[in-house]
């Protein structure tokens, strides 16, 4: 396993990781502490000394800390190449527990837990530990002061000590690697809508000041018709995309006022809830998730703030369109549907499908028919008609080429298909957003 030239504080705050070390020794007696691969950089809870005097003692000098360090990474080591918490018996001859911390499948560090004792502390056992720490100029009585303070555990007890560590260290890589998502997804998104706002000025500047002057700024309302579309069809990653055009859009419109920014996108989050419901969401959670939205946003006052929260309601109500509640096979129903979309121009049938996913054809069918409340064919037909609707948005396409890229070989049965799905002939609906256009 490789080390990752990463420091856990990087991914956990300070306070954070050592709020979590003080509640396991707290809740254990044990002492525990945060150390980097090389057992160089160390992170203790508050009260360590206090529950470990003995290494405290074995640690106070250069001798003792060098054997210490040396013990611990190679331990830390053997533990995360096991890939669970490791019980060893340290050079002093105490029992410590070790669980490897591992983010993004390379290790980074450990956490040290003890130490313990599985025998009862006697001369013999002084007289062993005596021997074991020869060399480190500690006092035979201060050792046997510090002692009376090890824990002794019979076995049942070390192993669940060792289950009870490895959990903690999981659950705070797991937290860690949330927020640093996080913080990626932040960071991915605000440059795509600052380049997207750059690439819009530079356009905007070539544009004498008349012109710029009685030039509207049109709400992008095309982009926002695409953005429902993928919503209802559970396309979760071209909806973020598309969402965040509209965001950088919307900065550039309202001048940067936080206050109308706030309520445009509230409005653009209820219209996106009510695709949701469209596509199969519930409108009761839909509702819910309204009321909770609503308390939400009046508390957030900065534009980058507002970014990430939008895109993290966008998740939620993507997830609940597509929450299957006792599905067993709900991972294959959804490769299904990504499949579908990624191949919705080729000559699709229920049984090509199911062979992606590995299921029968009769089931695949249920699942469409009993989670999504659609057939096979209605949903590749809705999926076909959002990916025409976005072509013909453009004039550059015939309707004859709209109907090949989207599937169908006869463009008049392509024209009936869309009529009954949209309302309108492909020319009547290219006609309407022309003048839409227009209009704005």
């Amino acid at each position: 396993m490789k080390q990752l030239d990463i420091q856990l504080q990087e991914i956990i705050a300070h306070d954070e990781i050592r709020r979590i070390l003080n509640s396991f020794v707290l809740s254990t007696g044990l002492g525990a502490v945060f150390h980097g691969c090389d057992g160089q950089y160390t992170l203790a809870p508050d009260n360590y000394a206090i529950v470990c005097p003995f290494c405290s003692a074995i640690q106070s000098c250069p001798e003792g800390s060098s054997r210490c360090i040396e013990f611990m990474v190679k331990a830390g080591a053997q533990s995360a190449e096991l890939g669970e918490c490791y019980i060893a018996r340290c050079h002093a001859g105490l029992i410590e527990l070790f669980a490897p911390v591992v983010f993004e499948e390379q290790y980074i560090g450990f956490v040290s837990c003890g130490p313990v004792l599985m025998w009862d502390w006697d001369e013999m056992a002084l007289e062993e530990i005596t021997k074991r720490v020869r060399g480190i100029p500690v006092s035979r009585e201060k050792l046997m002061v510090a002692s009376q303070k090890i824990p002794i555990y019979n076995g049942k007890n070390v192993q669940a000590s060792a289950d009870l560590l490895f959990m903690v260290v999981n659950s705070m890589v797991s937290a860690g690697m949330t927020a640093l998502k996080q913080r990626r997804e932040l960071t991915r998104q605000q440059a795509q809508i600052a380049e997207l706002v750059f690439e819009k000025k530079r356009a905007e500047e070539a544009v004498t000041a008349l012109e710029r002057k009685n030039m509207p700024c049109p709400y992008p309302l095309n982009k926002e018709k695409e953005l429902l579309g993928r919503v209802r069809l559970g396309d979760r990653n071209r909806a973020k995309a598309i969402l965040n055009e509209i965001l950088g859009e919307i900065f550039l419109s309202n001048a940067g006022d936080i206050n109308i920014i706030k309520a445009r996108i509230l409005e653009l989050v209820v219209v996106i809830s009510r695709a949701a419901v469209e596509g199969g969401a519930s409108l009761e959670k839909m509702l819910g998730l309204g009321y909770e939205m609503v308390g939400q946003l009046s508390g957030i006052h900065e534009f980058e703030a507002l970014c990430l929260w939008v895109v993290r309601q966008l998740d939620a109500i993507m997830d609940t369109v597509y929450a299957m509640r006792n599905v067993r096979n709900a991972k294959s129903l959804g490769d299904a549907m990504e499949y579908i979309r990624g191949h919705f121009s080729e000559n699709l049938t229920l049984e090509s499908v199911a062979r992606q996913v590995f299921l029968s054809p009769f089931y695949l069918s249920h699942l469409f028919s009993e989670e999504l409340g659609v057939t096979f064919v209605e949903y590749l037909t809705r999926v076909r008609m959002e990916e025409a609707r976005k072509l013909l948005t453009g004039a550059e396409r015939s309707i004859i080429e709209v109907a090949n890229q989207v599937g169908y070989e006869d463009s008049s049965y392509f024209g009936k298909v869309f009529k009954k799905s949209v309302g309108v002939t492909p020319n009547q609906y290219r006609r309407q957003i022309q003048k839409s256009t227009h209009r704005q």
